[in-house]
């Protein structure tokens, strides 16, 4: 017979509710989708990538408002000497200068903020990313495993027909000719070969696995199996989280940056005015005197305008703008078409579990007892046993199909398997 684990694998629909949208549920003792995105998230290099970008903007920002230092100008010189006979050099000016940053300190601070805001939208951009790429290796491990048990019960069966089950005579073991002996033994061979292209397809998805996750080579891994998702919520209801989607807030963010880039530009084209104090010492009437004076300098844009930063800033402003587009253009209709892929894959898996699986199931139980009693031949038996195992094989595919729906249609929303909720 076939085993009770792969039946209630394959046979038993569990609804995992969604927040907003689908994640898989919890299973003591093994890998959830939730716990392995954790992990990712704590030991991916992209995650820390994102997180330096945002430290560093962080400290730009910190920077931007500072004033510049002033500068102290001291000179000696052998001028007094020289005027009253006495000779030597001496301190003839003392003075401090500072750069005055008057139109430039204000947009260098906000070009600073839009900046910082960008690289945060980016981070969790980037962070719905590295779920997105969990999501698929995880459903790659538990497809590869839930393959590998239904290659190891098709085996389990092929045996049954010849060999009986638990050391038992089986009823269905009758005298065979030897026509049905060899297609028996094909159908044996099948189902062996079968477990060894499933070993081998477990083993590169469990190799990938731990890679992903950082787990050592030998580490045992146990995952939650491969369920039917829960139907999503209506569109109308998911759109109204697009402005939220992190890509399309990170472009938005750009988009600012750029705009604050322009200003920043503009402020810088020349050199900041600077005001001077000093004191000097000179020969008047006779007699050495000392001078303060104010002094203000101000370059003159005579020969260089400096437009090219300007110009630089603009472009890449446009580009942003272009960027922006692209994605608020493809957001609605890349969220539409997540949500009818994972509709249909939902009903698709439904309609094979209650009209596919269970029939089969039923046909290949009443073939096996009648090739038992003779009244059917080798080749019914051979056809009802591969059509459910092939039965079988579909709906894993079209689980496995769903989950990654599931998981592009988070991605679309921008929601969080970690924590269950669209990102701000």
């Amino acid at each position: 017979m076939i085993s009770a684990r792969l039946l209630f694998t394959a046979l038993t629909v569990t609804v995992v509710a969604w927040p907003v949208l689908p994640a898989l549920a919890a299973d003591a003792g093994g890998w959830t989708l939730e716990s392995a995105t954790r992990r990712v998230l704590e030991l991916a290099p992209e995650r820390r990538a994102a997180e330096a970008e945002v430290a560093a903007r962080a400290a730009e920002l910190q920077q931007a408002g500072d004033w510049p230092n002033p500068s102290i100008g001291l000179r000696a010189d052998d001028k007094l000497g020289l005027e009253d006979g006495r000779g030597g050099s001496d301190l003839t000016r003392a003075g401090i200068s500072q750069p005055l940053p008057l139109r430039r300190l204000a947009r260098q601070r906000s070009a600073a903020q839009a900046a910082l805001r960008w690289a945060e939208a980016n981070r969790r951009a980037q962070q719905l990313q590295l779920e997105l790429e969990t999501a698929r290796v995880f459903a790659a491990l538990q497809l590869a495993a839930a393959r590998l048990a239904l290659a190891q019960d098709r085996l389990a069966l092929a045996q049954a027909y010849t060999h009986g089950v638990a050391g038992k005579r089986d009823p269905l073991v009758r005298y065979l000719a030897p026509l049905e002996r060899r297609r028996l033994t094909i159908l044996h061979e099948e189902a062996q070969q079968a477990v060894l292209a499933a070993e081998r397809e477990h083993g590169k998805a469990l190799t990938g696995f731990r890679a992903l996750l950082g787990l050592p080579p030998e580490a045992a891994v146990t995952l939650t199996p491969l369920i039917p998702t829960a139907a999503p919520p209506a569109v109308a209801e998911l759109e109204r989280h697009l402005d939220a989607q992190p890509a399309v807030a990170a472009a938005r963010q750009e988009v600012e940056a750029a705009r604050a880039a322009i200003a920043l530009a503009e402020s810088q084209r020349f050199a900041d005015p600077e005001l001077g104090v000093f004191r000097e010492r000179d020969f008047l009437n006779g007699a050495r005197r000392d001078v303060t004076a104010v002094e203000l300098t101000v370059q003159i844009p005579l020969w260089n305008l400096n437009r090219g930063p300007v110009d630089k800033a603009k472009a890449e402003a446009l580009r942003a703008q272009a960027n922006l587009a692209v994605l608020q253009r493809d957001a609605a209709s890349r969220l539409r078409q997540s949500h009818i892929e994972l509709t249909r894959l939902i009903e698709q898996a439904e309609r094979l579990r209650a009209h596919l699986l269970a029939p089969a199931r039923e046909v290949l139980d009443l073939t096996r007892r009648a090739f038992a009693a003779g009244e059917a031949n080798i080749l019914a038996l051979v056809d009802a046993n591969n059509t459910y195992f092939e039965a079988q094989a579909r709906y894993l595919e079209a689980l496995y199909d769903g989950a990654l729906a599931a998981a592009g249609l988070r991605l679309a929303v921008g929601q969080s398997v970690v924590t269950g909720e669209v990102s701000p």
